[in-house]
This record gives structure tokens, sequence and C-alpha cells, in this order.
């Protein structure tokens, strides 16, 4: 809403009426904020992006971007309600819609999300694939299977053979009773290697059970990942770009031991028990870290410190354990008994634990 201001200006002895007229800001909702952050590097973050928004309500940009904070540090709550106010003053912009639809598939709101992305494809633009085949494998996991072969159609002519809609024609092939077809859309080696976590080898797997190959059914599922991908989006490394806070910081901790880099662990780690030094987390990172500077004993403790504290924590006893059995003085049959029995207490409490039994074979054949 625009409004103007009269100035009066007094000249001489008559008085004549300047109007100047003022430019104020549109109007827009004010704000999502949380009532309570502890995490103290996200706090003063979501109060910065908040204020950006309240200074200038009718910008996309502040929003958009305070929504990507909240869906970072994993708060959909506050993101979805940031990204509603984003769709109602922007219907038009298919980011609001796709980041919309994100956050309630992650709530496990299925039917909002898919509403919400329908809306987002018919704004997309003309190269934009990514809302149709997202949609698409929304639709077939709700068994909506001519919905989803439109959508996939539509991604087609956008982007021909995207990996995304191979994988969903594939889906559809098996969803139809058709494993021949699903395997000849699907056994294709570029196919297997661009999609992370073995996933074509678990759709293979079914295909050929389907199609009465037993062995190559087994073969496949021997190579095949426990997950469905995490499919990006366009924006899903702005997104990334907005993860900030401590928990941010545990996963840099996670990328920078995977790299082997131990003296930026231990700086990240220090930096982080500044904030909290609860987390056991960043602890078992933290007793990693001793673990492979060679600090043996000192990671020894606090592992089992961990494990006192929490009884149920086998990530920490198959760890100790992995210790153990790197450990020239564990060797003995009295220590090799001992890691045995940590094992063993970690399928007692989690059955379905995958490391546990793959160590107690080495144990049992050494």
């Amino acid at each position: 809403m625009r409004t103007a201001g009269i100035v009066l200006t007094i000249l001489g002895t008559g008085i004549s009426l300047v109007v100047v007229f003022v430019l104020l800001r549109s109007t827009g909702p004010t704000a999502i904020r949380p009532a309570l952050v502890s995490d103290p590097i996200l706090r003063p973050t979501i109060q910065a992006y908040a204020d950006a928004v309240d200074a200038n309500p009718s910008a996309p940009k502040p929003r958009m971007e305070l929504g990507m904070i909240y869906e970072g540090a994993n708060m959909d709550e506050l993101a979805e309600q940031t990204y509603k106010q984003y769709v109602e003053l922007y219907p038009e912009r298919v980011i609001g819609w796709y980041r919309l639809a994100i956050v309630q598939s992650k709530q496990g709101e299925i039917e909002k999300a898919m509403e919400s992305l329908a809306i987002g494809t018919t704004v997309a633009p003309p190269k934009m694939s990514a809302p149709h085949w997202q949609l698409a494998l929304w639709y077939i996991d709700t068994g909506r299977l001519e919905e989803a072969k439109s959508q996939l159609d539509i991604a087609h002519v956008k982007r021909p053979n995207t990996v995304q809609v191979q994988i969903a024609r594939g889906r559809i092939a098996l969803e139809e009773n058709d494993p021949e077809l699903a395997i000849e859309i699907l056994n294709k080696e570029q196919l297997i290697s661009a999609v992370p976590d073995g996933y074509v080898y678990q759709l293979l797997g079914r295909a050929y059970r389907a199609n009465g190959e037993e062995e190559k059914s087994r073969k496949a599922w021997s190579r095949a990942g426990e997950k469905k991908p995490t499919w990006s989006d366009p924006w899903t490394q702005l997104v990334v770009e907005h993860v900030v806070g401590l928990n941010a910081m545990r996963q840099e901790i996670m990328n920078q031991m995977q790299l082997n880099n131990m003296p930026e662990v231990r700086r990240l780690v220090a930096e982080y028990f500044t904030y909290d030094k609860d987390n056991r987390v960043v602890r078992r990172l933290d007793a990693s870290c001793d673990a492979k500077q060679g600090e043996v004993a000192q990671a020894l403790m606090k592992f089992v410190t961990l494990i006192k504290e929490d009884k149920t924590d086998t990530v920490t006893m198959v760890l100790l354990a992995k210790l153990r059995m790197r450990v020239n003085q564990f060797q003995t049959p009295t220590e090799i008994s001992i890691t045995k029995e940590i094992l063993t207490t970690v399928l007692e409490i989690s059955p379905e634990n995958k490391q546990a039994p793959v160590l107690l074979d080495a144990l049992i054949q050494e």
C-alpha cells in the first residue's frame, strides 16, 4: 500500500500547499519467528534474517532466505509457514511452491506436498523439469501412475532422459508388473553409476525376481543399498549454503573426518565444545580423532564413558569394538571374548545392526 504526505509551506504572507508524495514500502506479513532457539550460532542468524524480512516485507529474497535458514536447520514447521507467506505474495514463482512442497513432504504431509508442487508445475519455466519428475515420483509412491506418466512426459520434453525420469519409468514398469521393461530401462551402467547408494540395484533385484531370474536377483541385491536417494533440485545447493549453526558444524566435523584432516577436526571439535560439551555425536567424533592420532588409551576411555552414560548406545559400542580389534594388546583370547561380548550386546539391543555380525564373523575366523 502506498501513501502520500502533505507538506504545508508558508511563503511570505500566503500559504501554498506543496504536495509531496512519499513512497513508503509495500506491506506484507511480518517474519515468522521461533519462540526459542537454543543453538547459540543459529539464534542470531535467524534474528538477522527475520529482521531483514520485517525491514522490507515486500521483498521476495529476504523471506525466501529466512525459509531456507529454517529448512537447513530442519525447522520444517517454521519453514513451511514462511514458504506459505512467500507463495501468497508471489504465486507466480515456482521456487516458493517447490520449497513448500519439500518441507511438507519431510513432515509426512505427502498429499499437501503434491498439491503444492502441482501448482508449481504450472508456473515452472520451459526448461525446468525438476518439479515434474519430483511430482511424478510422489505420484508413484501413492499409486497414481497415470498422473505420474503425464508429469514424466512433460519432464522428458523439457529435458530428455534425465536420471530421475529413467528411474521413475523403471519404477512404473515394476508397479505395472512388467519386469522385462523395467530391466530394459534400468540395466544400464551409466544409470547405475549415476545414482548413489546402489539404488538401481534395488530396483533391478525386484525386477529380476519378478521375472523369475533368481540368481541375477541375488547378485543385484548383494550390490544394492538400503534406501532411496535424495534427489537434488534446482535450489538444493542454495539451501545447503543457508545451513548454519551447530548442526552445520557437526556436519563439517564429519566431512573433515572423512577427509582424514585431523588438525581441522581438532579445531572444529574444540570450537564446538565451547558451545555444547555434551553432544554425543561430537564426543564420538572426538574419541575417533584420538584413535586416528594414536591416542588409543584416551579414545578407549571416552568410548567407555559414553557407553556408561547410555547402555543402549550401539553406535559407540561398535566403534569401541572396532578399535579394540585394531589394538595388539586386545588380541588375547580373554580380550577377544570381551570384544565379542560387546558386539553380542549390540545385536541384543539392535538385531538389525549391519556392522556387528560382520565384525563378529571376523573375530570368529581369527
